[in-house]
């Protein structure tokens, strides 16, 4: 990012002026003339309101004495005062009382608009009409009535006319040290976000940003309108010293924004979203809360709005239990399940910090929910007797089984903890939710169980085909089903977080091949999903949820990079800031992701969600397998139950290479960031 310790927003005057930025002149001269004032601005805010009030009423008093003597100039060339004594000193007090009735004074002038106009007009249409029946009283000769319109215009000119200065100046005080911004879209979104801005004092909206070549080169609320495709426009940004822009464009889709990012690339400038119109009206977040555009956005993935008849089918009105409730996945179910109104809501994982907060994020739900139960139990699914003893006490009707192990370089480096969480764990919720009696069962999978080639996709196969087995033998109320998807964006483990905090530290960003590529979508989009396949489970489903099109990850840093505002390293820009390193494949890692296995699926009611029917080994066969799994364990050899995973598994294939004795933990060019 340009170097700023020499920019103008850090004084009132600043001498240093660069030579390579002629526009940097201008504005310190701007905010050296804005200073003064703006410390005037500044005191006259932390005014009492009685105080203000008192100012204001002793100016418009002033004002109704100048309109009259100046309206008495221009129509009789004279002001009598021996005659209109009574009227100066009457009017003004009269007036000001006709200004307090209709209103004036509560007014916010740093906020006021047209429609605060009005209660104005009326009392300057009062004043003049009391003028007219004052003046008949006590003067002996009848004035022309022109005095009295122009009475009220001037009235009128002066009242309005210093309300509006003021604000102006008091705006532009406030604003001169926000930073400077260019807004994308000059349509009403956009005029509503620089009025925003303006009210705020962290941005300063100096330019426009529009496709539409009628607005070009016109000058709208003091800014003036650019043409983003015009070469000349990123210089003229950064003469400017705009390092930000903020997207104000309603309703484009997730491929148009991919496109419009795509051509912001050469603007050297940081690409921000602000949040709703909405929540920052209500004051649930500000300008301060502006941030880079959302992923979905970046990858274009558009989303479908959830069938709510789905969402509701097995949660409303029932007991629904999470398990890895403080996961990525697990904590969001938990979010977008509490406002479904169930009877109960049972979080169950192992871990009591992730417990903890998701429990306080789901209190803050609850306040505008209703209260709604939330039971949070510390627990293992590997401990059969915990999961059903919480299953049984809570007579839960719908569980989601989300806990399990699920990165690959550690799985791979561990695979006993794997086996048993993500195998026998599902093992023991499978045969819970049975003895119980549980109504409906879904186990959420990945992509990586299908032809897998590390031992945590092979375990979720395994998991898999122990739900399958089971639903198979039809010997219970409970209707089981599993879901099956790839990446969700900002997981743990997730690139995005990974690849932001490494260009913020100046990289260089850690990309494991050049030609991997991933499935994303968003966690709240995943979790609605889940919850809609869970409602068209016929027994044994698989169900996999819509990808969209594979993201090459090489591709997601680059962009990255720019949104950020950096200059990508590379052998066409070699003076860049950020480089992006090839760090090659880590154990267990694939460069593409697959969700079927026998290429065969069907289409369900949500067009988001098909489903597949897929051969499993049955429950006699694959329990005395998982016995085996039980002894390898018991006899602590890796290679022995990688081995027995491979010979279960249809199509795995380990890929496991020598673990290092030392990691370089500390080496970040070496140690290849997660990608799964």
């Amino acid at each position: 990012m340009r170097n700023q310790e020499n920019s103008v927003f850090s004084g009132i005057w600043d001498p240093v002026v660069p030579a390579e930025i002629p526009g940097r002149r201008v504005m310190v001269q701007r905010k050296m003339l804005s200073g003064l004032f703006s410390q005037l601005a500044d005191k006259s805010s932390g005014f009492e309101k009685s105080k203000k009030q008192r100012i204001a009423q002793f100016l418009d008093a002033v004002f109704v004495c100048m309109a009259l003597g100046i309206a008495n100039l221009l129509r009789l060339s004279a002001v009598d005062l021996s005659q209109l004594w009574p009227v100066f000193l009457l009017l003004p007090f009269v007036t000001v009382l006709l200004f307090q009735r209709m209103g004036v004074y509560n007014m916010v002038i740093r906020f006021s608009g047209m429609d605060e106009l009005a209660p104005l007009m009326k009392g300057v249409v009062m004043s003049s009409i009391l003028l007219l029946v004052v003046q008949h009283l006590v003067a002996p000769d009848p004035n022309p009535r022109s005095i009295f319109i122009i009475y009220g215009l001037v009235l009128v000119f002066f009242c309005a006319g210093a309300r509006h200065l003021w604000k102006w100046l008091a705006s532009d005080a406030k604003n001169v040290a926000g930073e400077p911004i260019a807004i994308y879209g000059a349509g009403a979104l956009g005029r509503q976000v620089m009025q925003i801005c303006r009210s705020g004092l962290d941005y300063r909206p100096v330019v426009w940003l529009d496709d539409d070549k009628k607005m070009h080169g016109r000058v709208l609320s003091k800014a003036k309108v650019f043409d983003p495709k015009d070469p000349a426009t990123p210089d003229a940004l950064k003469r400017l010293g705009i390092e930000t822009i903020l997207m104000a464009i309603p309703s484009v889709s997730s491929g148009h924004m991919k496109q419009l990012l795509e051509s912001l690339r050469n603007f050297d400038c940081r690409v921000q979203t602000l949040p709703s119109i909405d929540d920052i009206m209500a004051n649930r977040v500000t300008t301060r809360d502006a941030k880079t555009l959302p992923l979905e956005e970046l990858i274009g993935r558009q989303q479908v709005a959830p069938d709510m008849d789905l969402m509701c089918k097995n949660v409303t009105g029932k007991v629904v239990m999470v398990t890895g409730a403080g996961g990525s996945v697990g904590s969001e179910l938990c979010r977008q399940i509490l406002p479904l109104k169930p009877t109960a809501l049972i979080l169950f994982d192992v871990s009591e910090a992730a417990l903890y907060q998701i429990e306080s994020d789901l209190k803050l739900l609850c306040k505008q929910s209703g209260s709604i139960p939330v039971h949070c139990i510390l627990g293992n699914v590997i401990f059969k007797d915990e999961i059903k003893h919480t299953v049984g006490t809570y007579a839960v009707q719908t569980l989601f089984h989300a806990a399990a192990y699920k990165h690959v370089p550690m799985v791979e480096s561990n695979p006993q903890p794997a086996i048993r969480t993500n195998i026998f764990g599902s093992l023991s919720a499978v045969e819970a939710a049975i003895e119980h009696q549980v109504e409906n069962f879904l186990l959420i999978s990945t992509d990586k169980a299908v032809r897998p080639t590390n031992v945590m996709g092979a375990t979720k196969r395994v998991a898999e085909m122990v739900v399958q087995a089971k639903a198979a033998l039809g010997n219970g109320a409970t209707q089981f089903s599993i879901v099956r998807f790839g990446n969700v964006i900002g997981s743990s483990g997730s690139v995005v977080p990974k690849f932001s905090e490494q260009i913020e530290s100046g990289g260089p960003v850690t990309v494991t091949h050049e030609h991997i590529v991933r499935y994303f979508m968003s966690i709240p989009e995943a979790a609605q999903l889940v919850i809609q396949a869970s409602s068209l489970c016929k027994g044994g489903d698989v169900f996999l949820l819509d990808m969209g099109q594979p993201v090459q990850i090489a591709d997601l840093a680059k962009s990255l990079v720019y949104l950020h505002g950096k200059t990508l390293k590379d052998e066409d820009n070699p003076k860049g800031e950020i480089e992006i390193l090839y760090t090659g494949l880590r154990e267990g890692e694939k460069l593409y992701e697959e969700l079927l296995i026998d290429e065969t699926a069907q289409a369900t009611a949500h067009p988001k969600i098909s489903r597949a029917k897929e051969g499993f080994i049955e429950w006699p066969e694959l329990n005395q397998v998982l016995q085996q799994f039980e002894a390898a364990m018991k006899a602590n050899p890796d290679d022995e139950m990688v081995e027995q995973l491979r010979s279960v598994v249809i199509g795995y294939k380990p890929n496991r290479f020598a673990r290092p004795k030392v990691v370089p933990i500390c080496d970040k060019t070496t140690v290849p960031e997660l990608v799964d």
